[in-house]
């Protein structure tokens, strides 16, 4: 099963997209599942339901961050490299995307009931989230097969 199958996969079983994304590289990160699970689990709804940076652009980060840290260089230099990384991901995904809010991507609020109602109503965790889901995967994997 390819990343963004697996992402998909574990999305469908009802975890958050920040969760769906670094649980799928949880192996090849050295971290079991369920601990990536907890870690990410205040990520979804774009930040605990707030619209805000999406998802699937968090976990993937945190996908970067812990396969690209290198402590045996300065921790300047560390970060400076996870952070062009961590803008390349964002920059394209904004560029597929136009946005990389939760709440712009949907079109609605979810930081209400009404407004998680309306996603629900026109299926847009299927319509949306999973093409998002799968942009952020996909782009995170060519990022890291580049390095």
């Amino acid at each position: 099963m390819n990343p963004s199958e697996k992402t998909i996969k574990l999305y469908k079983e009802e975890y958050n997209c920040s969760q769906a994304i670094l649980a799928a590289y949880a192996e090849e990160l050295g971290i079991d599942e369920q601990t990536a699970i907890r870690v990410s689990s205040s990520f979804g709804g774009g930040i605990a339901r707030t619209g805000k940076t999406c998802g699937a652009i968090t976990g993937a980060l945190m996908v970067l961050g812990m396969k690209e840290w290198n402590s045996e260089v300065e921790k300047e230099e560390a970060k400076q490299h996870v952070y062009e990384l961590s803008n390349k991901l964002m920059e394209e995904f904004r560029d597929r995307n136009k946005t990389l809010y939760c709440e712009e991507l949907l079109g609605v609020s979810v930081s209400t009931l009404e407004g998680r109602a309306v996603v629900k109503a026109n299926n847009l965790t299927v319509k949306v989230c999973h093409r998002v889901i799968n942009d952020a995967t996909e782009i995170l994997d060519k990022i890291i097969q580049k390095v």
